[in-house]
């Protein structure tokens, strides 16, 4: 019996849908179809049943699931037992980044792990801190740096982690804004124009949480992805965002932007993998390197 239809089984059964499974395996859906059909003949059973929104695992799914998922988890132990009588860590490394290469200290990390590892093969992918802590969950990266609230509590229950710092993020105003926003609470600052960010970014996160926490409704009037839009459009004179504190102090000397002076917000950096995944050789080797460039100044 093949291990590839283990894997096919325990990802439909996850999933509930052939077509995210599919995804997940980077298989086509015909493709995983075919693979859960032909386990189903070996084994002479039927595991899943179609409903209007997906697959559904039958009774004897149900019963052999567990038992799919520790043979997976076997041959995972299996092939990191073996990479580890070799002390050369090979293979690739999938690596999620975030914000700019300077805050992550980006550039140290990546040149003690390669010094270390050279056999390493690095796959870098960018994209907001939500997003990539969803692909680490959904096994499209290893590893990511990522953000949260300052004690990491929802990243630490669905994570194996490395906690980095902690920073503060600032509100930012246009030039000539100072009197609309000097003295002002949460309260008044959410009746202003804000800057929105989609629902997986960490600034939307903190300010959803805030603002629900005083029941006030942000007046969002443009929405955008990046910080350096979020920037720009401040600039522009569109509305409020979020800043991380370096950098309002810095837009604030270079171009006259201004920060409220009554609120902020922190928040916390991290390093994140899946916790059934940190024994893996390249992922111990990605979250040592972290820990000693940010955390043992190597």
């Amino acid at each position: 019996m093949k291990t590839y239809n283990f894997k096919a089984f325990v990802y439909v059964a996850r999933e509930g849908n052939l077509t995210r499974a599919a995804k997940r395996l980077f298989l086509t859906q015909s493709a995983l179809s075919l693979q859960i059909k032909k386990l189903q003949e070996q084994l002479n059973l039927v595991l899943f049943e179609r409903t209007p929104h997906g697959m559904r695992l039958t009774e004897a799914g149900q019963r052999l699931l567990p038992a799919a998922e520790r043979a997976l988890q076997a041959e995972n132990d299996f092939s990191n037992e073996a990479a580890g009588l070799d002390n050369a860590v090979s293979g690739r490394l999938r690596l999620g980044t975030i914000l700019d290469p300077e805050f992550l200290r980006l550039g140290d990390y990546l040149s003690l792990l390669t010094k270390r590892h050279p056999a390493l093969m690095l796959e870098l992918t960018h994209g907001m801190s939500g997003t990539v802590a969803e692909l680490v969950k959904n096994d499209q990266l290893d590893v990511a740096f990522t953000l949260g609230p300052p004690d990491l509590a929802d990243l630490s229950d669905k994570y194996h982690l490395i906690k980095l710092r902690e920073f503060s993020y600032r509100v930012i105003a246009p030039l000539g804004w100072r009197s609309r926003v000097e003295g002002m609470n949460w309260e008044e600052l959410a009746k202003l124009p804000w800057i929105g960010t989609p629902p997986n970014s960490v600034h939307h996160q903190l300010l959803s949480k805030k603002f629900a926490s005083i029941d006030a409704r942000q007046n969002i009037v443009a929405s955008v992805d990046l910080e350096q839009s979020m920037m720009n459009l401040v600039l522009s004179g569109v509305g409020l965002s979020l800043a991380r504190h370096s950098n309002a102090l810095d837009a604030s000397h270079a171009h006259g932007v201004v920060i409220a002076d009554k609120v902020s917000l922190d928040a916390g950096l991290c390093f994140i993998c899946r916790k059934d995944c940190h024994s893996n050789p390249s992922i111990e080797a990605a979250m040592t390197a972290v820990e000693d460039v940010w955390l043992n100044n190597k």
